[in-house]
């Protein structure tokens, strides 16, 4: 799911930067550095809550006390 996004970003901007002729380079760079930061976000966002709702219903055994 992860790579699915990755590719229709990367698609994404290289239909789009072929078609803003008056877009400067710099300009455009820093639309794909934010695109990348929104989809490292979501991710990070996704994998937490994957990871907290694992945890939440499968908890870790109790410890053993005693010798």
């Amino acid at each position: 799911m992860i790579q699915a996004v990755i590719i229709a970003v990367v698609v994404l901007c290289w239909r789009n930067s072929h078609r803003d002729a008056g877009v400067t380079r710099l300009e455009a760079l820093r639309t794909r550095m934010k695109i990348i930061f929104l989809v490292l976000v979501v991710c990070g966002l996704c994998s937490k809550a994957v990871v907290h709702t694992y945890r939440h219903f499968n908890p870790p055994p109790p410890p053993i006390v005693g010798p």
